[in-house]
């Protein structure tokens, strides 16, 4: 009967181990929040590829708006931040957050339903609308008169995106029409529209517009031409299924002061990429 009893005992005192250990746990916190606190650092992947002024090296310093973001999601953690930039495409940063080499995307990535399956997305913190870079020369010859409206809403020509972009999938769904070609960088993408190569560049408004500011030059070459109907948000990622820390980051983004416009973004623009030395 004594050993009945011991066993007893036994057996109630690792159910009641057993509780303790499952009550710590919740005091810690949802598994997807609580695995980052644990170990006291946020995995934040951003691409290589400055992008002012959403990131971007400044003075030897990593700056921008997405920078900044992402300093306050790792604060509201109570965690440091560990950026890695390692990611060579914005497809590459979707990636490392799906497979699990960083905890969270923020580089400047715009919502798209092809992501969507093997991802979530927060909140957009910039909407921008869609725009198009065009050869003054080869728009000419291609409208011959014609409505620009109709031309761009028909457009059928060869249209140039940066591979493994939101907007090589954005092509293909709102120009159907058109033969797209995929380049390694805005900066070709650019070079090939001078050329007069391609016939138009596909690109957020912010992009598009920049253009004109990095290279006066081009503005007798290149016609920019927005697209109203047509926006684009832009989130942070998170695991499919990580679901805390995707409340955690929107309810970041809806505390802060003010949502940018395309407008804001210029102005950030243009200040960071002002020269050493220039007032």
């Amino acid at each position: 009967m004594f050993e009945v009893l011991k066993g007893s005992l036994l057996a109630a005192s690792i159910g009641i181990i057993a509780l303790c250990a499952n009550a710590a746990r919740a005091e810690d916190g949802p598994p997807d929040i609580s695995a980052i606190t644990t170990r006291g650092y946020l995995d934040i992947a951003m691409l290589g590829t400055d992008n002012a002024p959403f990131f971007s090296v400044k003075d030897g310093q990593l700056v921008g708006i997405d920078v900044e973001l992402a300093k306050g999601i790792a604060s509201a953690m109570g965690v440091q931040p560990r950026f890695d930039r390692s990611a060579r495409s914005f497809d590459d940063v979707i990636e490392m957050v799906r497979t699990g080499k960083a905890d969270i995307g923020v580089s400047k990535l715009t919502r798209t339903v092809k992501r969507a399956k093997i991802v979530a997305f927060s909140t957009p913190y910039v909407t921008l609308r869609d725009a198009l870079l065009f050869n003054r020369l080869t728009l000419a010859q291609k409208i011959k008169g014609a409505e620009i409206t109709d031309y761009v809403q028909h457009f059928h020509g060869t249209l140039g995106v940066i591979e493994e972009s939101a907007y090589e999938n954005f092509a293909e769904i709102n120009f159907p029409d058109a033969k797209v070609i995929a380049f390694s960088t805005w900066d070709d993408v650019v070079a090939a529209t001078l050329a007069g190569t391609i016939d138009a560049a596909y690109r957020d408004e912010l992009a598009v517009r920049t253009v004109a500011i990095d290279h006066p030059e081009t503005s007798i070459d290149l016609r920019a031409i927005t697209i109203n109907d047509v926006h684009s948000g832009i989130s942070v990622v998170v695991r499919w299924n990580e679901t805390r820390l995707l409340a955690l980051i929107n309810q970041v983004i809806d505390d802060r002061p003010s949502k940018m416009n395309a407008s804001d973004l210029m102005n950030l623009y243009r200040a960071s990429v002002v020269k050493q030395g220039e007032h």
